[in-house]
């Protein structure tokens, strides 16, 4: 990599993390203004499609907060997802991703854990919210800012790491090979921004509930009988 660029990397990473947003908001903006109809053409599928995962996570873990957290928790991985596949691209400083150096995961985790803040403060009020930050343990902050760091260098080290790759690759042999890194590339740009986004969602059900439950299985917990099933037949009176 250039020393020119090297120095200009704080500024390439806000650029394309501003680059992301305003595809994003685009193409919100392309698929909310037609109108929705019974039998939906492939926009509408794949939007569908899309939101659906969204709307089941924030379902299981709240069924009445399906409006703000599904968005919240969509926004995270869709953000996640296109910044990753910047790499793709042939255009110079827009090919590097922002999430393959530190400033960024960091950034993005940071968001998260104050979105989970701001949403647990929506359902638990303010004292509740803050009241989790230290109980059971005085100490549990220490646990939020290990989540932080937990998401901030999975990201990281998967997208940070699969990007060294290619730069060292393409400065050995710039032809051919640095194609078949980035076809394997695909697999963590994608895969990670569902880690990053289920992660998330598992410490705001924790911060919800007040307990370290998984997203999924929230509602199975809550429905399921207090106490063992009697080994006794059913009686029936007349």
């Amino acid at each position: 990599m250039p020393e020119a660029i090297r120095h200009l990397l704080p500024y390439i990473v806000i650029f394309n993390f501003a680059l992301v947003a305003l595809v994003l908001i685009a193409l919100a903006f392309m698929t909310t203004r037609r109108a929705l109809t019974e039998v939906p053409d492939g926009v509408q599928n794949a939007a569908e499609f899309v939101l659906e995962w969204f709307v089941q996570l924030a379902r299981d873990m709240r069924p009445d907060g399906v409006p703000v957290i599904a968005p919240f928790l969509a926004s995270l991985f869709l953000f996640i997802l296109f910044s990753n596949l910047l790499c793709i691209l042939s255009f110079p400083v827009i090919n590097i991703p922002p999430t393959a150096y530190y400033s960024g995961p960091l950034t993005l985790a940071l968001i998260a854990m104050i979105g989970i803040t701001v949403l647990s403060s929506r359902f638990k009020g303010i004292a509740g919210s803050l009241k989790h930050l230290f109980w059971p343990n005085p100490l549990q902050i220490i646990s939020q800012i290990g989540d932080t760091l937990s998401l901030s260098l999975r990201l990281f080290g998967n997208i940070g790491g699969e990007f060294l790759v290619v730069l060292l690759v393409t400065k050995a042999a710039p032809y051919g090979i640095p194609l078949v890194i980035h076809a394997l590339g695909l697999i963590p740009a994608f895969i990670q921004p569902m880690v990053f986004t289920l992660l998330t969602a598992n410490f705001l059900a924790e911060a919800v509930h007040g307990e370290k439950k998984g997203p999924h299985t929230i509602n199975r917990q809550e429905s399921s009988p207090v106490g063992p099933p009697s080994s006794e037949p059913a009686r029936t009176t007349t």
